[in-house]
């Protein structure tokens, strides 16, 4: 004799969960989702591996509403809410699932990504293309995704702003012998991840301005 749905009741009036009852016993609790895509009704016929495929189901889109949540914030790469889904104690089929879903939706997308983030990290905390590039990779983003958002940077453009970021720091401390200038400046410089090619010809250019106006305090 098979079993059969005889009551589909609302969780709560607000809510979006169910319960399930099969021949007249509580079954199972499953979201709104869950019970439109696989048409459940009154009425049903039951099979043994139903139950446990709806809750698989159930689990998935558990999954995805966390997802949705955690990418609502503000823009996430894949690799971020993998980890964050893994954290959650979600199994790496339901989130691989999930991540190929929302990336087909257009919901995750590290390309987009990668790009916003070099343009508001250099606009915002002055970052060069060292520092963009190592923030990408421990995103989780992969290295053409990094390479292509970062080749819309000009190379003018990033020297003009390293330097300007070099004019403020050397006007804080010009004072000091060169040698310390020239340790603190070139630091600050490469921790703000601008290349040798770009910091060594600035120090080159503030050790002729430190020579100039001070004389032998070289």
């Amino acid at each position: 004799m098979s079993s059969n749905i005889t009551r589909i009741e609302k969780e709560s009036a607000l809510g979006r969960r169910y319960h399930i009852y099969v021949d007249g016993e509580f079954a199972l609790s499953i979201h709104e989702d869950v019970l439109v895509k696989f048409r459940l009704h009154k009425g049903m016929d039951v099979g043994e591996a139903d139950c446990q495929h709806w809750l698989l189901a159930e689990e998935q889109n558990r999954a995805r509403q966390i997802a949705f949540k955690y990418i609502g914030f503000r823009p996430r790469t894949v690799y971020q809410v993998h980890q964050h889904l893994l954290e959650k104690g979600f199994s790496l089929e339901h989130i691989q699932a999930v991540t190929e879903e929302l990336v087909q939706q257009g919901y995750l997308n590290d390309g987009q990504y990668a790009v916003a983030w070099v343009e508001e990290r250099q606009r915002l905390k002055g970052l060069g293309s060292t520092r963009l590039r190592q923030e990408l990779k421990q995103k989780g983003v992969a290295d053409h995704w990094i390479d292509k958002a970062l080749s819309y940077i000009e190379q003018d453009e990033e020297r003009q702003l390293a330097m300007t970021l070099a004019e403020r720091r050397y006007s804080r401390i010009q004072d000091d012998l060169w040698p310390k200038v020239e340790r603190k400046l070139g630091q600050y410089l490469m921790r703000r991840g601008f290349s040798a090619d770009i910091v060594y010809p600035i120090l080159k250019h503030f050790r002729s301005i430190h020579r100039y106006e001070k004389g032998d305090r070289l």
